[in-house]
């Protein structure tokens, strides 16, 4: 027997590719991960503590729109912000803020994460911009 004898039509190959594709944009659906994490208090301090082990979050400030948390633990400042289901911690201690339309952009000396945007109210950007600063 050959190779050849073995191959599959190009078209049976597509049809697989394109049901396998389906089926997991369907069941990502059906179970809500196609929908980012909204943080509450339980849950910015369950992540904080797993993306920090050894820190317990001291003071815990929530943006309105559940998607950014700023922590105090340690005697530091945290930034932690959603990203799909998970979340990213960042130490702000040589962040650089500015203001941006939606809320405050930060600037980290991380090549993995250089900049990142938070939504906020104009309430929050005005209590989060000097504890970020003096944070930093």
């Amino acid at each position: 027997m050959k190779a050849e004898d073995f191959t599959m039509p190009l078209w049976l190959l597509g049809t697989i590719v394109v049901v396998g594709l389906a089926a997991i944009w369907l069941i990502m659906r059906v179970y809500g991960f196609d929908r980012p994490l909204v943080l509450t208090h339980d849950i910015a301090a369950e992540e904080f503590a797993t993306d920090n082990p050894g820190l317990v979050p001291e003071d815990i400030h929530l943006a309105k729109s559940g998607q950014s948390a700023l922590i105090h633990a340690g005697g530091s400042t945290y930034v932690l912000w959603v990203m799909g289901q998970d979340v990213a911690t960042h130490n702000v201690a040589r962040a650089r803020v500015s203001e941006a339309d939606t809320g405050l952009t930060l600037r980290l000396p991380d090549f993995a994460a250089p900049r990142v945007t938070l939504t906020l109210t104009e309430d929050e950007k005005a209590r989060w911009k000097p504890m970020i600063e003096e944070a930093a």
